[in-house]
């Protein structure tokens, strides 16, 4: 199938071209004779909302994909309900160029395995211990005797109490100009078995990051690491959030069951970038502290798995003290995470593979 693109950047059409598609650039919208049985991609800045319908009649056989731009975690959800009433593909912003490859694999039903080692922790609200449960993975699977990258990606907070040589903000030069070595990699803060890149102090810049740039990140840490783990903190307004969403081979959700009305939107809002709650597993954090709905009955509501409990500790710890059977639970999850990563065996326990 051709896929014919008016308005699409040239750097992602490069890669879609790199993944195998046909793309035939246009100045102009084709003739609908020439799309006729295959795809037609247009972007927001080039066919306006107020236009779909229009797009949708004029192009009666064509698949359509439509690449949203403009930026807000509140403003597309009525489009992206628009465009499925008329049959229309739908991007949502800050998506990058290897979800949209992603996307137009799922539309034209392509076979590709493809297994990454990035573990992405989100929270449910700032404050809910984020940072400290993806430092707890860090360490864990670090013990398992993996080499650990923890990243600091929540660009609202950097997750560390001082500032230190390396950090994300002062990284981003780098990033930028897409010159990071394994230098950079060894000379991150050893804490606890595992690297970690402290996040960004510079809250100033924050809607300065790009998708790109958190994409690079990303992709030069996994060759330089066993697993990556990413804090992406509670804020979803991020280019780091949003990457984190699309990149991440397992999506953590640390959360409580005070923290109902705000799992509602999140969920709504990861539906929008293709996914949805069995796509991620839940870390009840402070599952002691007493809720009028129960972990497992906050969890059956909404469709996800929960992973881990973990009981209330006294605040500002940066390593959550873990009892042994605590602890012992804690490697089972961390033993399971490895296996789906492929980068440990399954266990055989009672005659039965863990």
């Amino acid at each position: 199938m051709k896929i014919f693109s008016f308005g699409m950047d040239q750097l992602t059409i490069n890669e879609i071209k790199l993944a195998g598609f046909t793309v035939v650039t246009q100045n102009v919208l084709p003739e609908p004779a020439q799309t006729q049985g295959q795809m037609l991609m247009v972007t927001s800045e080039q066919v306006p909302v107020t236009a779909l319908s229009e797009l949708r009649q004029g192009y009666p056989d064509s698949s359509i994909l439509y690449v949203y731009r403009q930026k807000g975690a509140r403003s597309y959800q009525a489009i992206h309900m628009f465009c499925e009433s008329l049959g229309i593909f739908f991007i949502p912003p800050r998506s990058t160029s290897s979800a949209i490859v992603e996307k137009l694999r799922y539309i034209l039903e392509e076979e590709r395995e493809e297994r990454g080692n990035l573990v992405g922790f989100f929270g449910s609200g700032p404050g809910i211990g984020c940072t400290s449960v993806a430092k707890l993975f860090a360490r864990r699977i670090a013990a398992a005797g993996q080499r650990v990258i923890l990243l600091g990606l929540d660009l609202y907070d950097p997750g560390f109490d001082r500032r230190t040589a390396v950090s994300l903000d002062r990284l981003r030069p780098r990033m930028t100009g897409k010159m990071l070595q394994s230098a950079d990699f060894e000379g991150l803060v050893k804490q606890e078995g595992y690297a970690y890149l402290p996040g960004n102090f510079d809250y100033l810049s924050v809607q300065d990051y790009q998708e790109e740039e958190i994409e690079y990140l990303l992709a030069k840490a996994a060759e330089n690491a066993d697993v990556v783990v990413a804090d992406f903190g509670s804020i979803p307004e991020s280019a780091a959030w949003y990457v984190g969403m699309q990149k991440s081979a397992l999506r953590l959700i640390v959360t409580h069951p005070r923290h109902e009305y705000r799992l509602q939107p999140l969920m709504e809002l990861a539906g929008h970038l293709d996914l949805y709650p069995q796509d991620f597993q839940w870390i009840i954090n402070r599952s002691n502290v007493e809720e009028m709905t129960s972990p497992k009955n906050l969890a059956l509501r909404f469709g996800s798995e929960i992973l881990l409990e973990l009981p209330y500790y006294q605040p500002f710890q940066d390593s959550l003290p873990l009892g042994k059977r605590e602890l012992q639970h804690m490697d089972d999850k961390v033993h399971a995470l490895l296996v789906s990563l492929g980068l440990a065996p399954e266990a055989r326990k009672k005659g039965i593979f863990q």
